[in-house]
Formats: structure tokens, sequence, C-alpha cells
């Protein structure tokens, strides 16, 4: 990861994305979901050029947000490999079935073969190239403040401290960011629709909202979304 510096920051002027641990697990997922679609694909590659040019797109990226992402990272790659081998079985079963009836060869699914791994390639490349938004030591009480409250990401019911650590993180660093002069887009990535978003899932729930928008802070619920709200 790069280094913090938000004199550097503020000289480069531009746009900031500010990234949830689902948007980079999201970026590896079972590619057979029917939630999977190529133009959030796209949008992850075209948004990590930007990042790793080092002068069009700034992201960054929370302490907590890269540990739930090593906590869950293994899980999801060896999910991902699982649907692809029963995509693989399945296929296998039709072909056998379609072979009776005169068709001629399997199905050829040998580019998924590396699948997974260049997946989770990406991920490492968006961790190294991201800037960490490093975790202030009154964070944890501004979190629970924020749980106590049931104020978005938490609710009544829910254990949401690592996600009030997240959001307190990125609000205290854009905070921080605005005061020192920054004037560009600011977005906060996240598929996490459930807890951030109301039922129609691309807007935020009002109480978050009213935290965003003293910072002109956006909130998108994919990497397409953040990719169109910052101008790419």
């Amino acid at each position: 990861m790069r280094l913090f510096d938000l004199g550097g920051i503020i000289a480069l002027n531009a746009p900031v994305l500010c990234l949830d641990t689902c948007s980079l697990l999201d970026m590896m997922r079972d590619p057979t979901r029917d939630t999977v679609r190529e133009p959030e694909r796209r949008a992850v590659h075209d948004l990590l050029t930007a990042v790793e040019g080092g002068s069009a797109l700034v992201a960054l990226v929370a302490d907590q947000v890269v540990a739930e992402f090593d906590d869950h990272a293994d899980e999801i790659e060896k999910e991902a490999g699982r649907a692809l081998q029963k995509l693989r079985d399945d296929l296998a079963r039709i072909d056998a079935v379609a072979a009776v009836y005169g068709s001629r060869g399997p199905t050829d699914l040998s580019h998924l073969d590396d699948h997974v791994t260049r997946a989770r390639r990406v991920v490492g490349r968006w961790l190294a190239a991201a800037t960490p938004a490093v975790q202030a030591t009154h964070i944890p009480g501004s979190a629970w403040i924020r749980v106590t409250k049931a104020r978005t990401p938490a609710r009544k019911g829910k254990e949401s401290m690592k996600d009030c650590v997240v959001i307190e993180t990125y609000l205290d660093v854009v905070r921080s960011l605005r005061s020192a002069g920054l004037k560009s887009k600011v977005a906060f990535v996240s598929s996490n629709k459930k807890d951030y978003a109301v039922e129609t899932g691309s807007t935020l729930r009002p109480d978050l909202a009213a935290d965003f928008h003293p910072l002109g802070m956006e909130y998108a619920p994919n990497m397409a979304a953040a990719k169109h709200l910052l101008g790419f």
C-alpha cells in the first residue's frame, strides 16, 4: 500500500474512492451468480487502471476493511472454485446427454481454469495501489456511539461495530481532507445495500446521508456506479 500523504492527495485533487470490504470481496466472488455483471467487473479494471496510474484516482482502504478482507478472502475464493467446478460437472452431464443426440465434442471451459487465481490477483493489485485510511484512536468510541444510537449502518438487533468502525474511519479521513482543501469528488462503494441504503438500493439511508452530505461524499452500490459518480 501507499503511505497516506494528506498534502500529496490535496495536491493531486483527484477523485477519492473509499472501499468497503464487500467491494473487494465482490471482485473475486463466484462468477456464476446471477448478480454478477460484466459492466461492474469492467469498472473494477477501469478504476484500478486509474488508481495504479498514481494521479487520476485515489483509493482509500480502512484498516478494518483490510482486516475483514483477510478474514474472509480464502473462503470466498474457495466458494468461487466450488461453483466453477459445479459448472464443469453440469456441462459434462449436459454434453453427455447431447452426445446421445449426435452432438460432437465437449464444451470447452479451459478459459476458466485459472479464473479464481486471476480474480484474487486483481484484488491484490487494488490493495497494493490503495492508500490506507488509518484508524485514529478515537474511532472505536465514535463507532460505539453509532451502534448504541442504531445509526446506519447499525440497527437494533444486529452486531454492526465493524461496519461502524469502517464508516467512522472514512468520515474522519474525508473530513481531514476537506478541511485541508480537497475539492474533488468522493465516493464510498459498498454492495451491502441492506445495511446502507433504502429499499431501492441506490440511495443512502437518511441518517447516513446526513453525515455524507456536508463532506460531499456520494454512495455507490457497485463499482460501475462508482465509476459514473467519479466521472470516469
